[in-house]
């Protein structure tokens, strides 16, 4: 989460009013975080614009005996980064019902705009690679691999220029994501989306110390609380057990019987 995270920051920085926002690249802040359906956008004509993603993650146990033991790395990471150059148009559509609706669309490929998605490129990785967050996040680039203009269903080739950059990410926990908080300013919707995420992982963590504490019968676990919203007790805190209510027994003796 953290690499996205990072690579939205860089491309589409947040700009406090009153200053003027000064884009990186000729996509502007038209850049999408894991989206690749139709965009129903601000989109003209010939639009530029980048959809990203982390496609895949893997990795290897540091300790080929133990596994991952948890801990700061229990993997050496690697992750697929796809940045997606497309230039869009508004264009119609008809839905499985028959309701005709606008969308934007990849256009179809020219110089043109072969040109500009080059360009678009070669400013996004130019913008990743000199950006301090998205170096803190990322340990090294592994490999690259480019993905030029898929063909379309009549089979002409289209507006769409995609670039997968291997990395490996320096954590893919807590860490990376504080990394996000600490370096962005307050304001921004991705530095929010950082603490949100860490607030989450801090009531995971609460609710896991409580059982640990219920297990050893040190003390009792007290109420947890999600983004600052108390959750209730927990469903751990242990119940002191109930006494039986009493038994009234009676013996009733057969006369015919000799007595005990």
């Amino acid at each position: 989460m953290a690499v996205r995270l990072a690579v939205k920051a860089a491309l589409a920085p947040h700009v406090a009013p009153p200053a003027l926002p000064a884009w990186p690249t000729l996509v502007a802040d038209r850049v999408f975080d894991s989206r690749f359906d139709l965009i129903d956008g601000r989109g003209g004509e010939r639009t530029p614009l980048i959809v990203f993603a982390v496609e895949a993650v893997d990795g290897q146990a540091f300790s080929e005996q133990n596994g991952a033991l948890g801990g700061e790395r229990g993997f050496d990471l690697s992750a697929r980064l796809v940045l997606s150059a497309q230039v869009t148009s508004r264009q119609r559509f008809r839905d499985d019902a028959g309701e005709e609706f606008d969308a934007e669309a990849a256009d179809l490929l020219d110089q043109e705009l072969a040109d500009m998605l080059a360009v678009i490129q070669d400013q996004a990785w130019a913008t990743l690679d000199r950006d301090p967050l998205f170096r803190k996040v990322t340990r090294r680039v592994i490999k690259l691999d480019a993905e030029p203009y898929p063909a379309g269903e009549t089979g002409e080739k289209l507006a769409v220029l995609a670039n997968s950059y291997f990395v490996a990410p320096l954590d893919d926990g807590e860490k990376a994501l504080g990394l996000v908080r600490d370096g962005l300013p307050n304001g921004s919707t991705v530095r929010g989306r950082a603490v949100l995420a860490l607030s989450r992982m801090e009531s995971t963590r609460a609710v896991l110390d409580a059982a640990v504490l219920a297990r050893s019968g040190l003390a009792a676990p007290a109420p947890f609380a999600v983004a600052g919203t108390t959750q209730g007790q927990s469903a751990l805190t242990p119940t002191p057990p109930t006494a039986p209510p009493p038994q009234n027994v009676t013996t009733i003796l057969d006369p015919q019987e000799p007595i005990p």
